[in-house]
């Protein structure tokens, strides 16, 4: 069943922005973490569930001896349970509307650990109660919000993927015209009908969030700043932070730099994706405390 789900849990990890595809719920057994969607940072704390949707642009970081659980369900068991889920936009903020998913996300890894002839179909059915219930909240919570479902073209998902992984290095039109054969009028008007923005102004905003976390973070130079994201001329760089954020990179530093100091960019590996797994023994023994603290659950 590897192939519709995926659970990691992550002691030490820090990521660069991606494209999320799918759905995933993380909840934090130990410690503190700060998950980053667009531009916006926010703290969990341990007891704490928070969501990534289908498509989002996130970064998480997690500080060394803090532990979060990752509960990851692919896009095609979503798009075959529940499929409006991946366009759904609502989100569900209050640790309230979340503790009766938390408990439930928490037996799924206590199943996880179980081998027996009936782990599959336990497996199964504790996902789809999953999927349910958070259904059920987000359209309760989201009722009047529209839903609109609609099939991305493969190549736009490739080339999502491409931009975020090299975002920093030159990239044009014709990086992508020339690999699928199509014309640049063809191209422009296709990713404009998919993603609801330029192609130009999609590379700029990946750039900008990327670069917002050094901003904050670190002390280096604007213009180093600029080269290592990807944009090889500085005043570009200002003038479209300023055109996206109303102001300039220095005005955003000095406006915010003070603000979760305690995660520091020192205290991470932010240049490259890193994590470490804890052992069967340590997920056993920080599980087995979590249910004791927080939830009703009881793992076999």
């Amino acid at each position: 069943m590897r192939n519709i789900y995926e659970i990691k849990y992550l002691k030490y990890s820090a990521t660069k922005y991606r494209n999320h595809v799918g759905i995933s719920f993380f909840v934090v057994l130990k410690g503190k973490v700060m998950m980053t969607i667009k531009d916006e940072s926010t703290f969990y704390e341990e007891g704490e569930t928070f969501i990534v949707k289908h498509n989002e642009c996130y970064k998480l970081d997690v500080l060394e001896g803090n532990i979060v659980v990752q509960i990851h369900l692919y896009e095609s068991l979503i798009e075959t349970m529940v499929p409006e889920l991946l366009s759904n936009h609502g989100h569900l903020t209050s640790q309230s509307e979340i503790m009766m998913l938390r408990d439930q996300l928490i037996y799924l890894c206590c199943l996880n650990l179980t081998h027996n002839n009936n782990q599959n179909l336990k497996i199964m059915k504790q996902l789809i109660s999953i999927l349910e219930i958070y259904k059920e909240r987000l359209f309760l919570k989201n009722h009047d919000c529209p839903i609109i479902h609609k099939n991305v073209n493969p190549i736009i998902e490739e080339i999502k993927d491409y931009i975020f992984e090299h975002y920093n290095e030159r990239i044009t039109i014709n990086t992508f015209t020339h690999k699928y054969h199509l014309s640049e009028s063809y191209f422009s008007k296709m990713f404009k009908e998919q993603m609801g923005v330029n192609f130009k102004d999609y590379l700029t905003d990946i750039r900008l969030l990327n670069s917002i976390y050094d901003l904050i973070h670190t002390h280096e130079k604007v213009i180093d700043i600029s080269e290592k994201h990807g944009f090889y001329n500085v005043s570009a760089y200002i003038h479209s932070f300023k055109l996206y954020y109303g102001v300039t990179p220095k005005k955003y530093r000095d406006m915010i730099q003070n603000k979760n100091t305690q995660f520091a960019r020192p205290s991470f590996f932010n240049e490259v994706d890193n994590e470490k797994n804890l052992s069967i023994d340590e997920i056993k023994f920080y599980l087995r405390h979590f249910e004791q603290k927080y939830t009703q659950t009881v793992c076999t």
